[in-house]
């Protein structure tokens, strides 16, 4: 099961509404979001109902994240108001935590169609096209808490991962050698894992253990783990998520294909270059590290756009 796209709606009645004065707002309660805070604020400008979107997560690190959302006030009646927005960044490096506007909708409009005893109801849709310095909660603990379950333990960065030998050796043929073989090093409780990252080894350790850790931040270094343990379920899921969720470019996508041989994935790239403009996005880099089989089918998918 691949991970879930980062998407979340927040829905707020905004009561006595009817009773705002010129400049005055009133916030939503603050909700948190894949480990963030946000909120939603309206007000009354220059006869319109003015709508933003706030991200309230401190700015004490460095973080980014990139939304596209879509706002919707709702009628008794049925009748909706939709506004799309593209794009916008909150940024620990930017002023301002909220995005939005000071016209949302007349407030003659709101009044006659979209207030109901003086409330109005709106719901804001939001996706998460990219985040990052946002530190992610754990989706399954390898702490100390899990001895009393685990027989062996695995040490990354200083790191200690408590497992079970059984169950790695099961999913990986690499750790089934270095596990439940007959070597020395099996016979010590702890085992130490070099060039690894501790936070990779918790999303691989999540996905093998039926989590769903795998996103466009997370999948390169899981994907690295899974190759060098010999993980073939990892890849699997790894693969279906860069097919079906990814937002990577088709270019990032046949870079990975080619690295870890994933031919689905590069079969579904290909398919999906129909225009001269998908061609020179894929064709931006170097021939020399791009896998044959695909420069031979976009060649030939070049001549078949030629006019």
């Amino acid at each position: 099961m691949t991970a879930p796209a980062k998407e979340f709606v927040l829905r707020q009645i905004f009561k006595n509404i009817s009773s705002l004065k010129e400049g005055e707002e009133q916030s939503s309660p603050v909700e948190e979001h894949f480990n963030v805070p946000w909120k939603t604020k309206v007000g009354r400008r220059n006869g319109y109902l003015s709508y933003y979107l706030y991200c309230e997560q401190p700015k004490t690190t460095e973080w980014s994240i990139v939304v596209e959302r879509v706002a919707r006030l709702f009628s008794i009646g049925g009748k909706i108001y939709e506004r799309k927005y593209t794009e916008s960044t909150f940024s620990s490096n930017i002023i301002y935590t909220g995005w939005g506007r000071n016209e949302f909708i007349k407030w003659e409009d709101l009044e006659n169609n979209y207030m109901v005893d003086g409330d109005i109801m709106i719901e804001t849709y939001v996706k998460i096209k990219k985040m990052t310095g946002i530190e992610r909660k754990k989706l399954k603990n390898f702490d100390a808490s899990m001895s009393e379950f685990s027989d062996v333990v695995l040490i990354v960065e200083d790191e200690k991962f408590y497992i079970s030998k059984l169950f790695l050796a099961s999913q990986s043929s690499y750790f089934k050698s270095i596990l439940m073989g007959k070597q020395e090093e099996i016979q010590k409780r702890e085992v130490t894992l070099e060039n690894c990252k501790s936070k990779d080894f918790q999303y691989f350790l999540e996905l093998i253990y039926g989590e769903s850790p795998i996103d466009d931040e997370t999948i390169d270094g899981i994907l690295g783990l899974a190759d060098v343990y010999d993980v073939p379920i990892a890849m699997r899921k790894c693969e279906e998520f860069l097919i079906r969720d990814s937002e990577k470019t088709l270019k990032e996508k046949l870079r990975l294909a080619k690295r870890y041989y994933l031919n689905k994935l590069k079969e579904n790239c290909i398919s999906k270059i129909t225009t001269a403009a998908d061609l020179r996005s894929v064709f931006s880099y170097d021939f020399n590290g791009m896998d044959p089989s695909v420069v031979g089918a976009l060649l030939q998918k070049s001549i078949a756009l030629l006019p």
